[in-house]
């Protein structure tokens, strides 16, 4: 007998079809009814978990604390290295290609809180959080005498995450002059010299990814 669909299961077959649909054509285009249609169920069917597209909306934004927040915590716990963690946080922030549909969807439903982050505290956390990320980094890497910082670690970390975003957002934009591999070329060089680590052998002066470019 085939084990029964649990709410979690259902919640993320509602994301992952909606994700699908934008990737395909726009969040602003995005209908409850266009995900019902994709799962082949009924629009009450979706309703029952997400009342409008607004609330679907804001749970796809939310979706950038797991990928962006806590994988990358979960990450850091795998890696003793301070300057390989460094380097793997920046990789994951960044999306995998212009195909990556997830890192799109996820800035689309973040972009869709406009312009007043003072009344979308959700929106404007996320943010600051992963500042934070990079911040605990850079002050770990240098109370280990392994990083030796230019400038404060929250300066550095506030311009690796607008980098991270800035450069991810044209990358998915599909901008034919900003790769993968020119985004982690041009944040490793910024790490080079205001970071400097103790020793560069892990691709922070070549910029090299070990992940595939797109």
């Amino acid at each position: 007998m085939a084990r029964p669909i649990t709410q979690a299961q259902r919640r993320e077959d509602i994301l992952r079809a909606a994700i699908s649909l934008v990737g395909e054509t726009d969040l602003a285009q995005l209908s409850l009814a266009q995900v019902a249609d994709r799962l082949g169920v009924t629009t009450n069917a979706i309703r029952y978990y997400y009342s409008d597209i607004e609330s679907l909306t804001a749970e796809l934004a939310a979706r950038s604390n797991t990928r962006f927040y806590e994988d990358r915590l979960a990450l850091i716990d795998t890696i003793a290295d301070h300057e390989k963690r460094l380097e793997a946080v920046i990789e994951a922030g960044l999306p995998t290609g212009p195909e990556d549909a997830e890192w799109r969807v996820i800035w689309m439903a973040i972009l869709d809180a406009g312009f007043d982050l003072k009344n979308r505290s959700d929106v404007q956390a996320i943010y600051h959080r992963q500042v934070g990320l990079y911040e605990s980094l850079l002050a770990a890497g240098s109370r280990a005498g392994d990083f030796d910082l230019q400038q404060e670690a929250r300066d550095i970390a506030m311009t690796l995450m607008s980098m991270e975003d800035y450069l991810g957002y044209r990358i998915a934009a599909r901008d034919p002059l900003v790769s993968r591999k020119t985004a982690l070329h041009l944040m490793k060089d910024f790490v080079r010299v205001s970071v400097r680590p103790q020793s560069l052998e892990h691709g922070f002066q070549s910029g090299q990814s070990r992940h595939r470019d797109s």
